[in-house]
């Protein structure tokens, strides 16, 4: 058999096949499972639609609901009354230099606090505020800081403010309070210095910590406002039982708490929300068991799919990451809550009513007295 006879001999058998093949996708049989294939895949879509709008990329993942991961540490130290400390710049969310060992062109040197700075012109003389309630120790010129703050929060716990300028609003004596204003950042390079910058340090006993086990940046994307604070578990209960809630448990108190504290969030607001959203989920609703581990109706809904497969837990974190992401880029003089559902909010809203803001607000307000 001749080269070519063999080349038109293949070119008729793929010929068949191709044929072959065409005929088989033509079977209704094929044609009906093809048509099942593409109708589930639009009902999966539809049914991840309103989470796959609200949650962030880690809320996607399978591990997120029990992560406490971010683009910030949670602080492992808190205040007495169980708040985080205050951020002393507010108006700064960068940090320069970190804790620990760094180069600045004298060699390697330890670093025994952190320096926040974001560029001269939105440094130099921005307000600074006190960490903690205290007493101030110092305020004035200390050597390689140009002008200071010290202040005492009793316990061995000191904060230092460094790079200062000399127009301080406390002396020396003097006792703060928690996020009072104490000074401003110096202009250019005050003391030892590369530039405008705070130099913020914590110690505990003589020893310098890392500043960061006891701050977070306001940029993590909740504004002070509804930043985390501690339940007063006891308290809310109270509060709860008055309006026969479900939620009125420590147990699951507890774990809102723990989401709360994992993203910054005020769990106060949480439960404000599912005051909104669910009227707190009363004793008397017969699928009460099952709403109070999905309040927020994150996935959609508490009711179906992913949403009816998790813990309250896992719920509030996912809720107070969506919260933590729609609270960035809100515009000065903007109410926080309100943002969250502002339609003109580029990440998004958290519920389609425009009013919700007013009713999760009235019950945060509620919350918060107890």
């Amino acid at each position: 058999m001749s080269a070519a006879d063999t080349s038109i001999i293949g070119t008729v058998q793929k010929a068949r096949k191709l044929a072959a093949l065409a005929g088989l996708l033509a079977s209704p049989y094929i044609l009906a499972a093809l048509v099942i294939l593409v109708l589930l895949f639009f009902i999966v879509l539809l049914t991840l639609f309103p989470f796959l709008i609200f949650a962030d990329k880690e809320s996607l993942s399978a591990d997120a609901a029990g992560s406490s991961s971010s683009w910030y540490t949670v602080p492992t130290q808190l205040d007495a009354d169980g708040s985080f400390y205050f951020w002393p710049a507010p108006s700064i969310a960068n940090i320069s230099s970190t804790f620990g060992y760094r180069d600045i062109g004298d060699g390697l040197e330890g670093h025994e606090g952190i320096d926040i700075a974001n560029g001269p012109a939105k440094t130099e003389n921005q307000p600074v505020y006190a960490m903690a309630a205290g007493t101030v120790t110092v305020a004035g010129a200390v050597n390689g800081y140009g002008q200071a703050i010290y202040i005492d929060h009793g316990g061995g716990l000191l904060t230092k403010y460094g790079h200062l300028s000399t127009v301080m609003d406390v002396k020396p004596g003097d006792s703060v309070q928690k996020g009072q204003r104490i000074g401003f950042i110096g202009a250019g390079k005050v003391g030892r210095s590369t530039g405008p910058h705070l130099h913020f340090q914590v110690e505990v006993n003589g020893r310098a910590v890392n500043p960061m086990d006891y701050v977070v940046m306001p940029n993590a994307g909740i504004p002070l406002e509804l930043a985390y604070r501690a339940l007063d578990i006891p308290a809310v209960i109270d509060f709860l039982k008055d309006r026969k809630s479900a939620l009125a448990n420590t147990t699951t108190l507890r774990m809102i708490d723990q989401a709360g504290k994992s993203q910054n969030v005020d769990p106060h607001l949480l439960l404000a929300i599912t005051g909104q959203e669910q009227g707190f989920v009363p004793v008397t609703n017969n699928h009460a068991s099952e709403i109070i581990r999905n309040p927020w109706n994150v996935f959609g809904c508490w009711c179906s799919g992913k949403g009816a497969t998790l813990t309250t837990e896992e719920a509030a974190v996912i809720a107070a990451k969506t919260i933590v992401k729609l609270s960035q880029n809100r515009p000065e003089g903007r109410d926080p809550i309100q943002w969250l559902v502002a339609r003109d909010n580029p990440h998004g809203y958290y519920a389609s009513d425009t009013g919700w803001w007013i009713g999760v607000s009235k019950f945060y307000k509620a919350l918060l007295a107890v």
